[in-house]
């Protein structure tokens, strides 16, 4: 087939404040090979296999990145339990249609930060090679963790600085595309405490300085702050969650955001509207009122970073506390309406600077040269993004995933 055309009201390449009015793209293959107004075509369309003009009501936006997903996990709460009683055949047939639901989303690359290794590397050779339909997989396998620590059922638990090293190897040897470490404990790990660091400060440095040799990037699961501090300090790339606890509540610090920004360190707070959904039917459950004040002492965390200049890439933790790999249009709708943030700095958090986080500077953009991963939605998302909710087409290495007819 020959190069496609789409035209629509708007194009947003992901970078800019604004969106280009009255705009086309050409995609050829897997690649955008130009991208302008709908003037400079002139009437030359017969050119193109395909044109498809989506009408002045639509944008065109780079297809959306989850930064922090677990593709095999049930989205319930009780995840621990879950893994030790599903086969591993289970397991590898919910990652399978975890990721192909989240594509026809407009979520055309997923990040995976903890899933077994004979699961995480099948799927993302299965999209590579075009046996399955899906998102762009860019996977760290097993998580490193201490013996019995967070997710230590699907990680490879280290416990020295050796023991890190030799787990980062293996785990590159493996074919992670990045290393995910375990900076703290977490709740869905029984035996955990997401309040303390389960690693030194040197071990923790002693596992980013080998991934660094190895040329690969980290993110680092830190609830508790003592371990935010040791990912600091140990310079990881993304520090997941990041939520400052302790245990008499959320305490941020505005020298803490200074040191992460000062470092050059990605935050991705992993905002999901997870247990949120449940409330909407019964908001009398027990746990909502310590639910609501979590999730408002969150929200003003997130804002802190941000006025501190630290750069938000978005995830949502698909798979995890009733948070499904559909829900991620809403998931950034609840970050623009919840944290109070713009809708183009939370497109850019899901698209450039996520691709920036990923060091792809072939994602998350709308460039000739880039990638031919696209969404188109029914309105105008760098005004209202709610608009997320009315995907139009979804584009996917060139193939048209949804719409197009």
């Amino acid at each position: 087939m020959g190069p496609i055309v789409i035209k629509a009201g708007r194009v947003y390449d992901g970078v800019a404040d604004r969106a280009l009015e009255h705009a086309y793209v050409v995609v050829d293959g897997t690649t955008i090979t130009a991208v302008g107004p709908q003037a400079e075509l002139a009437g030359s369309t017969e050119r193109f296999a395909q044109v498809l003009d989506l009408g002045a009501g639509a944008t065109v936006l780079p297809g959306l990145i989850n930064m922090h997903t677990h593709m095999s996990f049930s989205s319930g709460d009780s995840i621990f339990d879950d893994h030790q009683r599903e086969s591993y055949e289970t397991k590898l047939i919910r990652a399978v249609t975890n990721v192909q639901a989240a594509l026809h989303t407009g979520v055309t690359t997923v990040r995976d930060c903890g899933t077994l290794n004979g699961i995480a590397f099948a799927v993302r050779a299965a999209v590579e090679s075009g046996t399955m339909l899906g998102p762009r997989i860019i996977a760290s396998g097993e998580g490193i963790t201490t013996t019995g620590g967070h997710l230590w059922f699907c990680g490879v638990e280290a416990d020295s600085d050796v023991e890190v090293r030799r787990a980062v190897r293996a785990q590159v040897k493996a074919g992670a595309d990045f290393i995910k470490v375990f900076a703290t404990g977490g709740g869905s790990t029984p035996g955990t405490n997401a309040f303390a660091a389960q690693y030194s400060e040197a071990e923790m440095c002693a596992l980013t300085e080998e991934a660094r040799r190895l040329d690969k990037r980290v993110a680092s699961h830190a609830h508790g702050t003592p371990g935010v501090l040791t990912s600091i300090a140990a310079r990881v790339t993304t520090i997941e969650h990041c939520s400052f606890f302790r245990p008499s509540g959320t305490q941020y610090e505005p020298e803490h955001g200074r040191r992460i920004a000062d470092a050059g360190i990605y935050v991705c707070p992993t905002v999901f509207q997870g247990r949120g959904k449940l409330l909407v039917q019964n908001p009398d459950l027990p746990w909502a009122a310590e639910f609501r004040q979590g999730q408002t002492e969150r929200f003003a965390v997130i804002r802190c970073l941000v006025d501190q200049g630290i750069q938000l890439v978005s995830g949502s933790d698909a798979g995890v506390n009733f948070n499904e790999f559909t829900d991620y249009p809403g998931d950034l709708i609840l970050t623009v309406e919840g944290v109070d943030l713009s809708p183009v700095y939370v497109l850019k958090s899901a698209t450039s600077m996520a691709a920036e986080a990923l060091g792809r500077s072939d994602l998350g953009v709308i460039a000739p040269g880039k990638a031919a991963d696209l969404l188109a939605v029914q309105g105008n998302p760098l005004q209202d993004i709610r608009a997320l909710n009315a995907p139009m087409l979804v584009v996917s290495r060139g193939r048209i995933v949804l719409g197009g007819q």
